[in-house]
């Protein structure tokens, strides 16, 4: 990690195309500061999607993201309120798939 940089997590659903992953489409993202929180909350989420099938499962497999921002300046911030967060990631992997 270089200095002044920023860790962070989230998580998307596996299905989503990777090209598309940073674009703005309007549906928020949700960031963690652990990798254990986002897990968590995948978990969790993957419980409450099962307790309420049916007859069809609803749950497609979801990856938990770990991205490295850049340093947060008062341009960074400026970039990231006008064109999202996108345009700030130096680094981007999947650490996990949750099926």
């Amino acid at each position: 990690m270089q200095a002044g940089t920023m860790i962070l997590y989230t998580y998307s659903r596996e299905a989503e195309p990777n090209e598309d992953r940073w674009k703005d489409t309007g549906i928020p993202s949700f960031f963690f500061a652990e990798l254990e929180e986002v897990r968590q909350v995948v978990l969790e989420l993957r419980e409450e999607v099962a307790s309420e099938e049916e007859k069809e499962p609803s749950w497609s497999p979801v990856r938990i993201e770990r991205i490295e921002l850049l340093a947060p300046t008062a341009q960074n911030v400026l970039t990231l309120l006008n064109e999202g967060i996108g345009p700030l990631i130096q680094r981007y992997e999947i650490v996990e798939i949750i099926a």
